[in-house]
């Protein structure tokens, strides 16, 4: 009876390395199984040589992926990075800019009333 024992000792064993070998598709497989209304969730964890708690894992990681995925707004516009240096310089030029305008508009200001 020991080398029984033993024998299912080395199964289990071996079982529980195959937990490390999971593929991304393989726990999504078991996920969409054990979520089927009336699964027979024990036969499917037995199956693939699963506890309880490695399927607690697998639907946190499914919930936190599918939220992961759903919180992304790919239409959203990401804010742009510049350097202080760059920040500066664009910030003078758009005052020099302003300056200009300013002065054109006040010259078309006094175009206009010579005209009229």
């Amino acid at each position: 009876m020991g080398d029984e024992q033993t024998v299912v000792a080395a199964e289990a064993a071996k079982e529980r390395k195959r937990w490390k070998k999971l593929t991304a598709q393989e726990k999504w497989q078991i996920f969409l199984e054990t979520t089927i209304k009336d699964a027979p969730v024990g036969e499917i964890l037995r199956r693939y040589g699963l506890y309880s708690s490695e399927l607690t894992k697998i639907r946190r990681q499914a919930e936190d992926g599918a939220l992961k995925e759903l919180g992304k707004n790919r239409h959203a516009k990401k804010p742009e990075s510049v350097p202080y240096a760059d920040h500066e310089k664009l910030k003078a030029e758009l005052a020099a800019k302003e300056k200009a305008l300013a002065q054109m508009s006040e010259e078309y200001l006094l175009l206009k009333k010579s005209l009229d």
